[in-house]
């Protein structure tokens, strides 16, 4: 096997596309909106044979006040696991000649005994916290039609769906800068609301820009008399619509109007016209956690229906002892977060 940096980047969007736990997260074009946070994207192709293509993995050097370490989201992408134990003794060597402390990764598997053990044959051991949502909520759309998708929608949900375009709220998709920015205004006020720590404002604004030319992003917005109430980035990659990013209103005066319902059924809506096989809602809380910071999202994502599927906890490879004390400081935020 033999691993090293790849620049076709037509070879490896289609390899990421057509895997089936390929997600825009490996994309090369993410790696480069995380420059915009200062961060080092390293595109590794994975070759067996006749420069066949095996797998990929995005690495992301991250700059951390508490030591630097490789970061792979949401991958790697392998076309079998007996892969990996000689992937991760590159990714070793790769640690060590980028002098950082350790080895993340966040696969994106299924949470299964099997996948644990996998993981922990290869050195690795499971991290103090996510970097990424781990339990998902998926609708599945192949060979469903809107009528049947409505129907399978809790009561509430499809009523305040069809009460919202009936109130006169009218929901638009783009990619203009213009809409990136009403976006950016919701989601400073959802930030206050929620007290969670954002992205730079650069940050979404490379997303739209870098997948809108592509068509693989879309900005939607809800607007009632005038106002943006509701905003959400949503990806279109490799037959999957992610709903990303979302931001509402924080104003009283408008908090009966659904808009959030009738923009979500409309982000569904193009999914369906592009012909993805499914819609991600992305994260939600584990039932039994009211401190998860999704736990107040998580039954308006659920009852547009679907399903939970849980993911492999993100896993850490200690390359040296400095390792430890990010450890201990990462165990006491999740002691104090509670979750």
């Amino acid at each position: 096997m033999e691993v090293r940096e790849i620049t076709d980047q037509k070879a490896w969007e289609n390899y990421v596309k057509n895997h089936p736990e390929g997600t825009f997260l490996q994309s090369l074009k993410f790696g480069e909106m995380n420059l915009v946070l200062g961060d080092k994207p390293i595109a590794l192709g994975i070759y067996r044979g006749d420069n066949i293509l095996k797998g990929v993995a995005l690495v992301i050097r991250v700059k951390a006040k508490r030591g630097d370490f490789l970061y792979i989201p949401y991958g790697p992408l392998l076309d079998n696991n007996d892969l990996l134990p000689e992937f991760v003794s590159y990714l070793k060597e790769l640690a060590e000649k980028e002098k950082v402390n350790f080895i993340r990764v966040s696969p994106f598997i299924q949470n299964t005994p099997d996948n644990r053990k996998l993981y922990v044959s290869v050195g690795f051991r499971p991290s103090p916290l996510h970097m990424l949502a781990e339990h998902l909520w998926f609708l599945d759309l192949e060979g469903r039609d809107e009528d049947e998708v409505l129907a399978a929608m809790e009561k509430k949900h499809r009523n305040l769906t069809r009460r919202a375009k009936k109130d006169g709220v009218k929901v638009r998709a783009s990619t203009l800068m213009p809409d990136v920015d009403s976006f950016l205004e919701l989601h400073e006020e959802t930030v206050k609301r929620h007290h969670f720590t954002p992205y730079p404002r650069d940050y979404f604004k490379s997303q739209v820009k870098l997948f809108g030319k592509d068509d693989e992003a879309l900005v939607f917005s809800a607007e009632y008399e005038g106002k943006v109430l509701a905003s959400a980035i949503v990806m279109y990659y490799g037959g999957v619509a992610s709903y990303h990013h979302g931001a509402s209103t924080s104003d009283p005066a408008y908090r009966k109007i659904p808009a959030s319902y009738l923009m979500q059924w409309e982000a569904i809506r193009e999914a369906m016209k592009r012909k993805c096989r499914l819609y991600n809602f992305w994260g939600i809380a584990p039932e039994e956690n009211p401190k998860h910071p999704f736990y107040g999202i998580t039954h308006f994502k659920k009852g547009f229906g679907g399903r939970r599927y849980d993911l492999l906890h993100c896993r850490d490879l200690p390359v040296n002892k400095k390792y430890f004390l990010n450890w201990g400081v990462e165990m006491v935020r999740k002691w104090k977060r509670g979750f």
